[in-house]
């Protein structure tokens, strides 16, 4: 990086300490940030922190040229140490002018634990192209806790209360001067993006360097947001990826090879970063929902909304059982839903929730159907789905009431509005003939009943 042409050897500065500086920050420094910015930058962390005051005055200004002479560095060099210090969250820089010319503060902040280093996919990943897989591996265990994990132990330690009595009812209230003293700044964050997305520059020049093709990342970079959103990849470990699915002849990019090292590298790594047992922290009972969510679906949508969807996917089929595994099936499932950008990550997170919670498994005519309701319902954000999901649960419970059918008319007979006429006044004649007949049939039964008898 180019010296500025206004940063030069004269100038004045200041040193101040926005965080604490331990022996164990040191170490951690030495070890660990040392193979990334060299040793001119460490020692000149080292000497602003030995020199730093906490509330430095105007005369603790002091010229850079001490500084050079006391590393043996040019302006070039020094300029070289302090952009490192400050790329890696290490120090700030400020500047301003009064009537003795410019002068800078320089702001320091301790390194972050050794622990959170290991689990910044930046930091560590810079360490490993660093140093190597041996002596990662070696600085890793350097310092590796090793805590009571065994089944077999019972915890008796004391109390709070058991040893200490409480006697005031309320802590003293710090002054104002006292609160600020001791109050240290958050440190500074480590990111590989500009904050206005995906770095996709940093994308393409990390996979430049490893023999893609120029253009290629451009050519496929639907595909390659897809996966990135939904496994978050972060650029480097992505370009690793990449670097595996291109073909060494030619440097083009195989997107089909892509998706399965992408999935095969999650299910290898998923285990190691969170055990298939772990429970979620739970809510204080205290606290209270805000708004129309209740605390759980405000924990839901939080962790909806950074968890990767891949991520997500696992830890709600573990939390379902902890013997539940994500089905390839599922899997392909989740990411064409993924793929047609209809909704964003935190609301197909979600969906995911809300089909296992139904179901034992996820599958894509469930994500079809829902999504499709969803969409016709307007849900643009994980709120709104979990205000669809109550508004269709509580149409479901209502009783269903049933239509009664219109009666039938039919078309009355001109026959039916005739008066009804007897047939013996139409034909007496008959009536007489029919009368006689009846007789004679009597007369002839009542003949073969006497013949019988006799």
């Amino acid at each position: 990086m180019a010296r500025p042409t206004n940063y030069m050897a004269q100038d004045d500065y200041i040193v101040l300490q926005a965080t604490y500086f331990s022996d164990q920050d040191q170490d951690v420094v030495v070890h660990l940030y040392q193979p990334l910015i060299g040793p001119v930058a460490l020692a000149l962390y080292l000497s602003l922190w030995n020199d730093s005051q906490r509330a430095p005055t105007a005369s603790a200004r002091r010229k850079q040229t001490a500084l050079m002479d006391l590393l043996g560095v040019d302006l070039d060099v020094l300029y070289d140490a302090r952009v490192r210090l400050e790329a890696l969250g290490l120090m700030r820089t400020y500047t301003t002018t009064d009537a003795s010319g410019r002068y800078y503060a320089y702001e320091l902040y301790r390194p972050v634990e050794a622990d959170a280093f290991f689990q910044d996919a930046t930091l560590s990943l810079l360490l490993f192209d660093r140093v190597g897989q041996a002596r990662y591996s070696a600085l890793a265990n350097r310092y590796a806790i090793h805590t009571v994990r065994a089944q077999s132990w019972q915890e008796v330690s004391a109390h709070l209360l058991d040893v200490f009595t409480l006697t005031a009812v309320a802590p003293p209230k710090p002054t104002t001067a006292a609160s600020q003293s001791v109050q240290q700044k958050a440190l500074p964050q480590v990111t590989l993006s500009d904050g206005a997305g995906y770095d996709w520059e940093l994308l393409e020049q990390l996979c430049t360097r490893a023999g893609v093709k120029p253009g290629e990342i451009a050519a496929h970079r639907a595909t390659l947001a897809q996966l990135a959103t939904f496994y978050g990849l972060t650029p480097p470990v992505f370009a690793r990826l990449i670097q595996q699915a291109t073909s060494r002849a030619t440097g083009t990019l195989a997107e089909r090879t892509l998706r399965q090292i992408v999935e095969q590298t999650y299910q290898k790594q998923a285990p190691h970063l969170r055990p298939r047992n772990a429970a979620q922290p739970a809510a204080p009972a205290a606290q209270q929902p805000t708004g129309p969510l209740t605390v759980s679906e405000q924990q839901l949508v939080q962790e909806a909304k950074q968890t990767p969807p891949r991520e997500f996917l696992e830890l709600a089929k573990h939390r379902k059982s902890p013997q539940l595994f994500v089905a390839s099936n599922e899997e392909q499932a989740v990411a064409k839903l993924a793929s047609r950008n209809v909704f964003d990550s935190a609301t197909i997170n979600v969906l995911i929730d809300y089909v296992l919670q139904n179901y034992d498994s996820v599958t894509q005519a469930l994500l079809d159907n829902i999504a499709n309701r969803w969409l016709a319902a307007g849900v643009d954000s994980p709120e709104r789905a979990l205000q669809a999901i109550k508004d269709y649960e509580q149409q479901k419970r209502q009783p269903r009431q049933r239509r009664a059918a219109p009666a039938r008319q039919e078309a009355k007979p001109a026959w039916l509005d005739q008066p009804y006429e007897s047939k013996k006044a139409e034909d007496p004649a008959k009536n007489a003939e029919i009368a006689a007949k009846i007789a004679q049939l009597r007369a002839l039964r009542k003949d073969d009943s006497d013949e019988t008898h006799e």
